[in-house]
């Protein structure tokens, strides 16, 4: 039988679907049995799902991703001093 830390290792191929069936049986009999696990999966969806959603809102445009990319270069040039 597949311990919780095996569940918590495999959990994002069992959300995608990338087990194989026997693994799918072992994971699905273990969250049967684990309330704890059964609870760390819902989690883990409802994150991914949620950082889907927000990514979907949130796309920078063009522009601003030029303007972040200017000011992470400048930080660094500062911090790095007079060569």
């Amino acid at each position: 039988m597949l311990s919780c830390r095996d569940i918590a290792a495999k959990a994002s191929d069992h959300l995608d679907r990338k087990l194989t069936f026997s693994q799918s049986l072992g994971y699905g009999f273990h969250l049967l049995l684990c309330g704890y696990c059964r609870e760390f999966v819902r989690h883990l969806r409802t994150t991914i799902e949620l950082s889907q959603h927000l990514g979907e809102q949130n796309q920078l445009s063009d522009e601003e991703a030029a303007r972040i990319a200017q000011h992470t270069l400048e930080q660094a040039e500062d911090a790095q001093g007079p060569q």
